[in-house]
């Protein structure tokens, strides 16, 4: 969570150094489909890692196999890339920067079989070494985004640079570099440039772990794993589809003119999630070899359904604090006022956190089709998601922009969560305490949204006595719900 919030720190740099909002958009339209083709590069190797490596008791031997699948399915990609890379930049709206498909054919190549490696961390137990690896790649992409975003414009409007003696033929050269580094669109460019540095040396920091390569590929192991992991990747693209697709719709639908600055605010307020989508996202590391190495034990069902009470203890208090200290975190992350002052982006804040605090949920109660195998029901869960998405975004967007997107989200999340749960309780029921986790959620979302809203306009005193009293409201249900409740035991 740490070096992931190390990250989303960069957003507050991009904001005030691109030029504009629409700069901002070319980064979230690149990145949307670089989410997709991520799922489609990694094959649902990472979670079918984790089931066979617990079937066949050889982790080493999933892991060689896996991992040659992924380089061949790399070189492929890469290769083909470079091959159609200006007609998929026509495709994606940047014509003259086909330079872009091949970076993100390397970034997406690398990354993919990075996540084996950090699946291999976790399997093993070894955190540490996971927060040591993960960490430092992070440090790396910041660096490098520092390096072409801050230290390059410094350096170029250094008197020295700029006024080269006759003599210094390199200082003229690296003048030139710098200021070239300041081009609105070399700036854009510089981030993926970063990302690409930072993906390429993180292959490289997992060492001896590769060393499982030599196993070879089991042919026999590779048919079976790959009828388990690609349904996976309808499930991990419908579940990509409901996470960005709004952007891919608003750079469509949305005069060419507005689309990239609407598409950069939108994405911006997205970012006001980061603290919940952060702690979602290092759960999600964490939960999935949790569930998978106690599928097998008897009181399975009851553990995680006291996973479930911790984790809307957890995520409730996240989102209630964010909506309590928003009118200030706000300015601090979105920097210039053409974001932070805009009415449309700060009306969707809550629907966007709501939307989120869904997805945690479904993240929790979708375990079962992975532990049962049904993976296939997963991608049915999902598809319908995505497909709520896709007629909200269609229909909304030329009426309300991105504010349908936001809307088209949330419906899509909760109706995944809803769906998740009636199945789930019919193939892999598990004991959720349905009644209190219900009334925590209320409590941590229906107080502060009212707030946030403030229909009686209330003085900023009255607003933030209200906050304080909606955090320490849900504080009071958490302890009376560990004190009073009775809770399910493991036996």
């Amino acid at each position: 969570m740490v070096g992931r919030f190390l990250n989303y720190l960069l957003v507050p740099i991009y904001l005030n150094k691109l030029s504009g909002s629409a700069d901002y958009g070319v980064v979230s339209v690149m990145f949307t489909w670089a989410s997709f083709l991520a799922i489609v590069v990694s094959l649902g190797m990472e979670t079918a890692f984790f089931r066979f490596a617990k079937l066949t008791n050889q982790p080493a031997r999933v892991l060689s196999t896996a991992s040659h699948t992924l380089i061949f399915v790399g070189l492929a990609f890469v290769l083909l890339t470079q091959w159609l890379a200006v007609p998929i930049m026509e495709f994606v709206g940047y014509p003259y920067h086909p330079e872009y498909a091949v970076w993100f054919a390397i970034i997406l190549s690398a990354d993919a079989l990075s996540s084996l490696g950090f699946a291999w961390l976790r399997q093993q137990n070894e955190a540490w070494k996971f927060a040591k690896i993960r960490l430092t790649n992070i440090g790396i992409n910041i660096a490098a985004n520092l390096f072409f975003l801050l230290l390059c414009p410094w350096l170029s409007q250094q008197s020295y640079l700029g006024n080269p003696t006759e003599n210094s033929e390199w200082i003229t050269q690296l003048s030139i570099w710098l200021q070239l580094q300041t081009l609105p669109m070399q700036m854009v460019a510089n981030i993926f440039i970063s990302n690409l540095i930072a993906s390429v040396v993180t292959v490289l920091l997992f060492g001896k772990i590769w060393k499982n390569l030599l196993l070879g590929l089991d042919y026999d192991l590779l048919k079976p794993m790959l009828t388990y992991s690609l349904p996976l990747i309808i499930v991990g693209l419908a579940g990509m589809a409901n996470e960005t697709l709004d952007r891919i719709f608003l750079k469509n639908m949305l005069p060419q003119e507005t689309a990239d600055s609407a598409i950069g605010i939108y994405g911006a307020f997205y970012k006001l999630s980061l603290v919940l989508t952060l702690f979602i996202q290092a759960f999600r590391f964490a939960a999935e070899p949790f569930f998978f190495s106690k599928s097998g034990d008897a009181d399975a069902p009851q553990t995680y359904a006291n996973v479930m009470r911790y984790f809307v203890y957890v995520t409730g208090g996240i989102f209630i604090v964010t909506m309590a200290i928003m009118p200030w975190l706000s300015p601090l992350l979105l920097q210039k006022p053409e974001y932070y002052q805009n009415n449309q982006g700060n009306w969707i804040v809550p629907i966007l956190l709501l939307a989120n605090l869904c997805l945690g949920f479904y993240y929790n109660l979708s375990i079962w089709y992975k532990l049962s195998g049904h993976t296939q029901m997963g991608a049915a869960v999902a598809g319908i998601g995505a497909l709520i998405t896709i007629v909200g975004n269609y229909y909304g967007i030329p009426h309300y922009g991105f504010t349908a997107s936001a809307i088209t989200t949330l419906i899509a999340y909760a109706s995944m969560v809803a769906i998740a749960f009636l199945a789930g309780q019919k193939f892999y029921p598990v004991p959720y305490q349905i009644p209190l986790l219900s009334i925590l959620a209320l409590l941590a979302t229906l107080p502060i949204c009212t707030l946030y809203y403030n229909p009686m306009q209330w003085s900023e005193t009255t607003l933030n006595a209200g906050r304080l009293g909606s955090v320490l409201i849900f504080i009071a249900a958490v302890w009376i719900a560990e004190k009073r409740v009775p809770k399910i035991t493991t036996s």
